[in-house]
């Protein structure tokens, strides 16, 4: 009697094991629409930080084939702020289960989620003043932490979630002035310090001193001290200007020291520098994050202008982990056709260990659908007005590339209305269209 009660108990244990390993094989990411609406609605807890055991370090989220949408401050505001003001918690924490729930419905697996637009912070900082977008009003403080409760919800529904940062672009001159004094952006602007400089209205940070890039670098060092973050994220804005005058000093001073660059070298090498630094930050904190840069899709442009020497930090191992183009055009641009721009940043790629994520905007068939042109296309700029299948062809032809690993996508705004979570209907043709192709991936 008691062997075959043992039996049975190994034979129920064997078809539990079966079971559940077959359900991983089906669901490898956990299941999705109805389970995962089901998995979102539980309350996570308000600090993950504190309840980690610090002999075990947190094992990054990341994903072999990328998936990703760009949310931006434009796309967050309207969830986190109403009437000028932070939004109560729990309607703020509601709207985030819709996000997660709209994303998971998309099959997206990773997002870029902006934490620092301005020079400021979306989430609550020692290092740079609280971010109009999710206060309502520079000057103003939070009253919970939005970043800390869309983390834990991403995560529960196995969402990478990458914190994007503007490591040089901040407020404009009139709003820097509502800043606390405490913060070392507003002690550089009121000092007149060349660590931060006006271009057009705006306040940008001068990447060619140390203290600048030592005060980005403590941003990112902040973030992976206060949240589990799967990733670091950095876009195109690099030097703001061509003109002589917005680092002037700092060269005449490297001159004078016996340098020999350039200036557009010199500032090619202090924008370098920063990338290498943020890179050094993120794998000192935790060598399973990633660190990545979305550069702008017009590669001229990066080096010529923004100072941005892409090439080189695909060739070497000490910059990125992956390079996110925003290869922002279709396939009938005059000047830069999408498979075109594609083959030339994956020619890039000189070493392993580097991704390639392809960035894609469907904003350009938000507009087409509004009957906007593409203004830069030359003789494509009816491309998005004449298909619906742009980017269907898009994703079509990034698979064809031997070491692209994904896409992304700007952003959710052009998905799904920030506020209500209902689907965009200037965009559901194109959505529709590439939907399946996506999943396939």
């Amino acid at each position: 009697m008691r062997k075959s009660v043992l039996i049975t108990i190994i034979a129920f244990s064997v078809l539990l094991s079966l079971l559940v390993g077959g359900l991983r094989v089906f669901f490898p990411n956990g299941l999705s629409s109805e389970s995962s609406s089901k998995e979102s609605s539980r309350t996570p807890q308000t600090d993950a930080k504190s309840q980690e055991n610090e002999s075990s370090p947190y094992e990054a989220l990341n994903y072999e084939t990328v998936k990703a949408v760009w949310i931006s401050q434009f796309d967050a505001s309207q969830i986190y702020t109403e009437n000028g003001a932070q939004r109560s918690k729990a309607d703020y924490t509601e709207k985030i289960k819709t996000v997660i729930k709209n994303l998971s419905f998309l099959g997206i697996n990773t997002v870029f989620f902006q934490l620092r637009p301005n020079g400021d912070s979306i989430y609550p900082s020692k290092l740079f003043p609280t971010s109009k977008y999710v206060s309502g009003a520079y000057g103003k403080d939070t009253e919970y932490d939005a970043f800390q409760i869309f983390l834990e919800y991403a995560h529960q529904a196995s969402i990478s979630v990458h914190a994007w940062i503007n490591p040089l672009r901040c407020m404009k001159n009139s709003e820097i002035s509502l800043i606390s004094n405490e913060y070392q952006i507003k002690k550089w602007y009121t000092e007149a310090s060349p660590n931060i400089v006006t271009v057009d209205g705006y306040c940008y940070l001068n990447p060619a001193y140390d203290e600048v890039t030592e005060l980005i670098c403590g941003g990112v060092e902040e973030i992976m001290e206060k949240y589990d973050v799967d990733g670091i994220h950095i876009d195109d804005y690099f030097y703001p200007t061509t003109a002589e005058s917005f680092d002037a000093e700092a060269y005449s001073e490297y001159k004078k020291s016996g340098g020999i660059l350039s200036l557009a070298d010199f500032r090619r090498e202090r924008i370098n520098r920063l990338v290498r630094e943020i890179y050094a930050a993120v794998k000192n904190s935790n060598p399973s994050v990633l660190f990545g840069v979305s550069p702008a899709g017009n590669v001229e442009r990066n080096y010529n202008e923004l100072y941005a020497d892409v090439a080189e930090w695909c060739s070497v191992g000490c910059y990125i982990d992956y390079i996110c183009p925003q290869v922002y055009f279709g396939f009938e641009h005059q000047t830069h056709a999408f498979n075109e721009v594609c083959d030339t940043f994956s020619n890039m790629i000189k070493t392993d260990g580097i991704k390639l994520i392809i960035g894609m905007t469907l904003g350009k068939a938000y507009d087409a659908c509004n009957g906007s042109v593409d203004v830069w296309a030359g003789a494509g700029e009816r491309e998005w007005i004449e298909n619906r299948d742009v980017l269907k062809r898009s994703l079509e032809y990034i698979k064809t590339i031997q070491n692209c690993e994904g896409a992304a996508f700007f952003s959710y705004r052009f998905f799904f209305d920030a506020s209500t979570g209902a689907p965009v209907t200037e965009t559901k043709d194109e959505i529709a269209a590439f939907l399946p192709i996506l999943n396939g991936m």
